[in-house]
């Protein structure tokens, strides 16, 4: 059974549902593990949906979306790192499925201005992580693999002044939802421009610790009383009033984050 139709889909349309479930019909005869595997994570993505942030009982429920069959592994996890492969430090390299299929990839920034649109034609990565990141990163954001990205990190060196220009001045980024830019010695005025810019229209998580803007951690204790992590950032607070429902995250532990799937 020719299967490109089917895969091709999937990565035309990296941020649907209906192509990979399309994809697990095509091989529920044949490959009925893999359209299992597909079907479970495609609803674990729902149930994430659900949720204004992480949830440890939907966490823990996606250990039992089990792992693909090694038919739909070798045209997925192994093609993608048979490609990143030695690009990146081996700690690093953090590959992983979601929706059936490897959305997260950890790739070279050097590599990545290259390369990036045989990635996502190759597999439906939306959630990247860039190592390394130059201080001109014009060049890297210059691709229109980023037109479908859902969100953006970085390893290594975190990014200056100068990456976070060249991303807010990317045509790319509009579908953009998650940033995390912790780390990169930022002013209040940049994290508010950073914030308000109308190039990351989609932005709608932000995760800035680090830098130099008035109350960096609103995180508590659980015998305070509260929910853990839900004591409001006062500036976070003042961007929300002017630039809307901004989702922000500082000195909030990670796991509660909402799962980038969650976010769309």
């Amino acid at each position: 059974m020719d299967l490109s139709p089917a895969l091709s889909a999937v990565t035309a349309r990296p941020r649907d549902d209906e192509p990979r479930l399309a994809f697990a019909n095509t091989v529920a005869a044949s490959e009925p593990a893999t359209a299992a595997f597909v079907r479970a994570q495609v609803e674990l993505c729902k149930r994430r949906r659900q949720k204004p942030r992480r949830d440890r009982n939907v966490e823990r429920g996606a250990s039992a979306c089990g792992l693909p069959s090694p038919a739909h592994d070798a045209r997925g996890l192994d093609r993608v790192a048979t490609m990143l492969r030695g690009t990146v430090p081996d700690w690093a390299q953090r590959l992983a499925y979601s929706r059936g299929f490897v959305e997260r990839a950890t790739v070279n920034a050097a590599w990545f201005a290259e390369r990036g649109t045989d990635l996502v034609a190759l597999a439906p990565v939306i959630d990247i992580t860039v190592h390394d990141p130059p201080d001109d990163a014009t060049e890297l954001f210059d691709s229109p693999a980023w037109s479908q990205a859902r969100s953006l990190r970085f390893s290594g060196r975190p990014p200056t002044l100068g990456t976070v220009r060249a991303l807010v001045g990317s045509p790319y980024l509009s579908r953009l939802a998650v940033l995390d830019i912790a780390h990169a010695e930022l002013s209040q005025e940049a994290i508010e421009w950073v914030a308000g810019a109308s190039t990351l229209r989609g932005l709608r998580y932000l995760r800035a610790h680090g830098n130099h803007f008035p109350d960096p951690n609103p995180s508590l204790d659980e015998q305070d009383g509260q929910v853990f992590g839900e004591r409001p950032s006062a500036f976070a607070a003042q961007l929300r009033a002017r630039l809307g429902p901004l989702r922000w995250l500082d000195g909030i532990p990670q796991e509660s984050e909402p799962h980038p799937e969650a976010l769309g």
